[in-house]
């Protein structure tokens, strides 16, 4: 984002490459995009937190979530940890050559965790999984926790 608003020094190369056919749909793609990637990354953490498995006092069905989860993480997997990174092995750039030396050292110091992604989220999905598939119904559960609470 810090790119496409001309904010980042040293891009300005890449900025005037990737906004050259259209300036709207170059920001639309990127702030739309970015918006899709801080949605998904806070449902991720929706794997590993309490809202994760009761929402507003209701149960989060488990199977949806898994099978969203899982096939979101196949497909960063794909993206970002199998594809980009054989591309940028066999010397294509995502930048087109267009960023050089600090720039550059500051977009792979930014984009380098997003090869982790994938299988992280799929890492927290197993785990999501593994302790739903244990876990005592909603009502339960809460009768359990109020027994605890009350030394009973």
């Amino acid at each position: 984002m810090l790119m496409i608003a001309g904010f980042m020094p040293g891009t300005a190369e890449l900025r005037a490459f990737e906004l050259a056919d259209d300036h709207l749909v170059g920001y639309a793609y990127v702030f739309g995009l970015s918006i899709v990637q801080l949605t998904t990354s806070f449902l991720t953490v929706g794997l590993a937190s309490r809202w994760g498995v009761v929402l507003m006092n209701r149960p989060v069905p488990r199977l949806p979530v898994i099978v969203v989860a899982a096939l979101g993480g196949l497909a960063v997997t794909w993206l970002f940890t199998i594809s980009m990174a054989t591309q940028v092995l066999t010397g294509h750039r995502p930048d087109a050559g267009h960023t050089h030396g600090t720039a550059l050292v500051v977009m792979v110091a930014c984009y380098a965790p997003i090869v982790l992604w994938g299988p992280l989220k799929l890492l927290a999905t197993y785990g999501y999984w593994q302790r739903r598939r244990t876990t005592l119904p909603a009502p339960q559960l809460r009768s359990q926790r109020r027994q605890v609470v009350s030394g009973g």
